[in-house]
């Protein structure tokens, strides 16, 4: 077993007051921060840029971030905080503005493409300190050795995986999740749900992985509903943060598996939001793998619903989904049926993800899947 370090975390009621502490201890003086439009308009982040100010230190801020952030848009990122030379990458938002933070701090002292640094270890050192805030809870980009960037000529999802871009200090602060508008909150949820059921069946499991699993699962089951239904609630607010970031120590040192695969060409050809396509196809994909893994998933039913019953999953999954208002099959989604071949080509490129799923998938499985995805 090898497990990653992780960022120091801070949480709660002290994560905001410790982010000035923490920019005071490293010495900054010129900070980027990479966010979003809509957080870059909130009240909470306006505070957040306050302390950053704090100190006579100076701040620059790029707040046009996209959902599934191109290999483009993060080069337009890294030359705006070279001109600005900033000595600190501040991210705040969700996955998209964190995981383009994390390849800003490299490319910010490194001149290189973005698309170079796709693949596994291949990012060079990073040379300045990255801290990264989450607004949603469900990507755990704050403490993952991941960024999902768009090729947007090949039209798929790319993934860096390294170590140089796990974040050194990680402030999750349940009031800056408030604001989500509630599809965020639902779609964000289901992706750390998936996450975690993912990690616990990956080839790549382990006891540590296991354990954040499990305990991922059963804080979602028991508060995305009210983090949903009662958006000021904070306690479920905080819950679901620490459960975004259960399931991404688990899958950070596990892997994630067949869905996020299936879920790349949708995002890549369709734009569909990252948890939105993993919620839809979690049921077809872990259908395809209950099969040789019934006790692993009557474990995931267990914490999920209370049934040590394999066949108790996809339906407590598929509930949970329909209460929080996901579609519930690609034909909901919009996309179209003349589609489902190049998707199902397209996906088993992944063969990262594809590897370390359970059961093996081949070009006619993918077609089934997805096949079963646009139906429901």
């Amino acid at each position: 077993m090898n497990l990653y370090r992780m960022p120091e975390i801070f949480s709660g009621v002290d994560a905001a007051p410790a982010l000035g502490k923490v920019l005071s201890t490293l010495g900054v003086k010129r900070i980027f921060i990479v966010t979003g439009p809509h957080v870059s308009k909130s009240e909470g982040f306006a505070a957040l840029k306050a302390i950053a100010e704090a100190d006579g230190r100076r701040v620059d801020i790029f707040s046009n971030t996209s959902a599934d952030p191109s290999l483009l848009l993060v080069e337009e990122m890294s030359a705006q905080a070279r001109a600005f030379k900033a000595d600190c990458v501040l991210g705040v938002g969700g996955g998209s503005p964190l995981d383009a933070s994390k390849i800003v701090s490299i490319l910010l002292t490194h001149e290189v493409k973005p698309e170079t640094l796709v693949g596994t270890d291949v990012c060079p050192k990073r040379e300045i300190p990255l801290l990264l805030i989450p607004t949603t809870a469900g990507t755990a980009s704050e403490v993952t050795i991941y960024s999902i960037l768009t090729d947007t000529e090949e039209q798929i999802k790319k993934a860096v995986c390294s170590r140089e871009i796990i974040p050194d200090y990680a402030f999750l602060i349940p009031e800056m999740t408030v604001s989500m508008p509630k599809s965020v909150t639902a779609a964000t949820g289901i992706d750390a749900l998936c996450h975690a059921t993912e990690a616990y069946v990956s080839k790549r499991r382990n006891a540590y992985s296991d354990v954040m699993a499990l305990k991922a699962v059963r804080l979602i089951s028991k508060n995305l509903r009210t983090a949903y239904n009662e958006p000021d609630n904070l306690k479920a607010r905080e819950n679901m943060l620490m459960a975004s970031l259960f399931a991404g120590l688990s899958f950070n040192n596990s892997s994630t598996t067949a869905v996020h695969a299936f879920a790349y060409p949708l995002g890549g050809m369709h734009h569909i939001p990252h948890g939105m396509a993993n919620s839809l196809m979690f049921a077809p994909v872990f259908q395809h793998n209950i099969a040789g893994h019934e006790e692993r998933m009557a474990d995931l039913a267990e914490a999920m619903c209370g049934k040590h019953d394999c066949n108790a999953l996809i339906p407590a999954v598929q509930q949970l989904k329909a209460d929080v208002g996901m579609p519930m099959n690609l034909q909901d989604a919009g996309i179209p049926e003349s589609d489902l071949e190049a998707m199902s080509v397209s996906v088993m490129t992944v063969t990262r993800l594809l590897n370390v799923n359970p059961n093996g998938i081949t070009l006619d499985d993918a077609r089934r899947i997805y096949r079963e995805a646009y139906e429901g």
